[in-house]
């Protein structure tokens, strides 16, 4: 099964001569359900310096069945935290610090014995088509203009809009998305009368969704 690897860099201090550990915990789950994810794997891995091989695991754990981790290790220094996602989950990153890592890496610093507790936030994949027909086309000055965002987390997926002109037909496609809310917004501006609208389309995970813009 193909696998989506992203990591975090941890910063951390060697093990003292009072023998503390340091310690990385937290849960991989959809923050659209607040759901868990279990069996994910998780490693730390250690730098091999640009030798054959890449990263070098040194100690890996499962996500428990509510999407739960803690993995510990003595004498860390430079390490980073993985998450091999499955493919049929879409990453939207870490969580840390009540801050979404959206870029799905990002580096922390850790103490001497302390703990750092780091998310991770992924959704199931769903479908979502758009059917866009000018059923009252007046001429090729006919102007819409469509933007979807992801709505499910803030500052995350947001696409560009684009401009369809003329007597625009097309019934679309599936596309394959992260499952959540989307906000979907368009403007028709037609005879130089502009007017807008806006909804809120649920992909389910696994699901398909449609939305049917007639104008």
């Amino acid at each position: 099964m193909r696998l989506f690897l992203f990591t975090i860099l941890i910063l951390v201090s060697g093990c003292t001569k009072f023998g503390k550990t340091d310690t990385a915990k937290g849960r991989v789950l959809n923050p659209v359900t607040g759901e868990g994810i279990s069996g994910v794997e998780l490693k730390l891995l250690k730098s091999t310096a640009g030798l054959p091989g890449g990263n070098k695991a040194v100690k890996t754990v499962t996500t428990d069945g509510d999407g739960f981790y803690e993995i510990s290790k003595a004498g860390l220094k430079g390490y980073s935290l993985s998450c091999n996602l499955p493919a049929d989950y879409y990453p939207l990153g870490w969580f840390i610090d009540g801050e979404l890592k959206n870029t799905n890496t990002g580096n922390v610093g850790l103490k001497k014995g302390k703990t750092l507790h780091a998310d991770f936030y992924a959704v199931p994949y769903g479908e979502i088509k758009i059917s866009i027909h000018n059923v009252n086309c007046q001429g090729p000055n006919d102007t819409l203009i469509y933007v979807r965002n992801y709505a499910s987390l803030n500052g995350v997926l947001v696409f560009q809009p684009f401009t369809l002109t003329g007597c625009y037909d097309n019934n679309g496609v599936f596309a394959k998305v992260p499952s959540g809310d989307y906000s979907i917004k368009w403007t028709v501006i037609r005879n130089g009368i502009s007017n807008s609208y806006s909804h809120i389309l649920t992909v389910s995970g696994n699901g398909q969704a449609v939305y049917n813009i007639d104008y």
